[in-house]
């Protein structure tokens, strides 16, 4: 029996906010809330007597008896005798035919002593109502009850009692799709409770998206760079959660990109950094003289480059371009973009900006993996060590190395046979966008 913990509240809110109708359905989906909408009065009298929201009501009926006011809401069987499918027998009491408020009340009786009708309370309830077969034996395919006419839901569905089929396709409504439909033009007014913000597809946004930009930019603990606050939860607002994390003494397991109620009250004041985060904290603060070092360090191999540049050539050859890893001021060199900053990186002693752990010549070390890897900053926020890769494509055209930062930053670039060479960011952004390389991702390892 599935529990509405903190994880499952998480996913609920993730999928509803990320929500999308398909658009073959969009004139069902309405035609169905404006029949809910039509019957708000009666539905109203149910959720009266049971203690629950009148629109959960209105989505139950019109899943189980396709809105039909003559039939039990428990299974859409006919009011005119008890209930044969299941669950059978229904109403236990009172004798046929019975009203259809009547019937609800009875379906509905498990509804009583529930009380958190937010997204996650609603849809964790409404999925139990239909079961929790899909969760418990194919957690691969979302219920359609809740999911089905949206972008969450594919295929897979209980053809019968206990008889799944992968292929077969919902053709009902999910739950999740009506109340989300009800939620837009003030129809009804669902409470969301705090959201755990992440990166998703489409982006979330909302004013507790700038709330927290606003707040990871401005804190008693210093400015995490989350970026212009636009309201929508994007990569910069996801690196500066991160950084947020590892400056204030997150254990590393829990050093991700989503921002919650806990990362919250601690920049905000409301609540004490734990001790044993105050102690990763003053560790991890001490480091950073030596980050300072570290890029110093970096910045100092790219001038190495490119005082040496008459003798590095420029070649995308997988044997030869980091040929030179284990090697400090190896030259004569023959290296590419990304490999010369990888270069640059593991002769500093710096972090590995392609993956986590050891530099390695069989590993991937391209704009690709510096992208995949890195934490997005916003160029106000790039210092001397970081990197700047163009795209498109999404794996990246061209990356430099930050030899200063500033409203113009100088960088180093190693892109043809003439070697490395300094230059500022408008230059080469300049060049990068007449070859159709627009737009410009700052990274940091740090």
């Amino acid at each position: 029996m599935a529990t509405l913990n903190k994880g499952l509240r998480q996913n609920y809110n993730l999928l509803y906010q990320s929500l999308l109708i398909r658009p073959a359905r969009r004139a069902a989906v309405d035609q169905m809330v404006r029949r809910i909408t039509a019957n708000k009065a009666r539905y109203q009298k149910v959720a009266k007597a049971i203690g629950m929201p009148w629109y959960v009501v209105g989505i139950i009926h019109s899943l189980e008896a396709g809105g039909n006011f003559t039939k039990h809401l428990h299974n859409g069987d006919p009011l005119t005798a008890r209930t044969t499918h299941v669950p059978a027998g229904r109403p236990k009491t009172g004798k046929p035919p019975f009203t259809w408020e009547a019937s609800a009340i009875d379906a509905l009786s498990g509804f009583r002593a529930w009380k958190d009708w937010s997204v996650p309370g609603t849809l964790f309830k409404l999925e139990g109502y239909n079961g929790f077969g899909y969760r418990d034996h194919h957690p691969t395919v979302p219920s359609p009850y809740l999911w089905s006419f949206s972008n969450h839901y594919t295929r897979g569905k209980y053809v019968a009692d206990g008889k799944f089929s992968p292929t077969a396709i919902s053709q009902q409504c999910g739950a999740a799709v009506l109340l989300k439909r009800l939620s837009t033009g003030d129809r009804v007014a669902v409470p969301t409770g705090p959201r755990v913000l992440q990166l998703s597809n489409p982006p979330l946004k909302g004013p507790d998206v700038a709330k927290a930009q606003q707040l990871l930019a401005k804190n008693a603990f210093g400015s995490f760079n989350p970026g212009k606050p636009d309201g929508e939860y994007g990569s910069l607002t996801a690196g500066a959660v991160q950084r947020a994390k590892w400056e204030l003494g997150y254990p590393a397991t829990a050093g991700n990109s989503t921002f919650g109620p806990q990362l919250e009250a601690f920049l905000s004041g409301k609540k004490p950094l734990p001790a044993a985060f105050k102690k990763r904290r003053l560790q991890r603060l001490r480091q950073a003289g030596s980050e300072k070092a570290l890029r110093k360090r970096i910045v100092q191999w790219a001038s190495w480059g490119v005082k040496n540049n008459g003798r590095i050539a420029y070649s995308q050859d997988g044997n030869v371009r980091l040929s030179a890893l284990g090697t400090r001021g190896s030259l004569p060199l023959a290296t590419d973009c990304s490999a010369f900053a990888t270069l640059c990186y593991a002769w500093a002693g710096a972090p590995n900006p392609n993956a986590q752990g050891a530099y390695d010549a069989r590993q991937p070390a391209f704009t690709g993996s510096m992208l995949a890897h890195c934490r997005r900053i916003p160029k106000s926020a790039a210092q001397p060590g970081d990197l700047v890769v163009w795209t498109p494509p999404g794996t990246g055209q061209h990356v430099c190395l930050v030899a200063a930062g500033g409203a113009d930053p100088m960088l180093v670039s190693h892109g043809d046979d003439s070697g490395p060479k300094r230059l500022r960011f408008s230059a080469e952004d300049a060049s990068q966008r007449r070859n159709g390389h627009g737009t410009a991702v700052w990274l940091t390892v740090f």
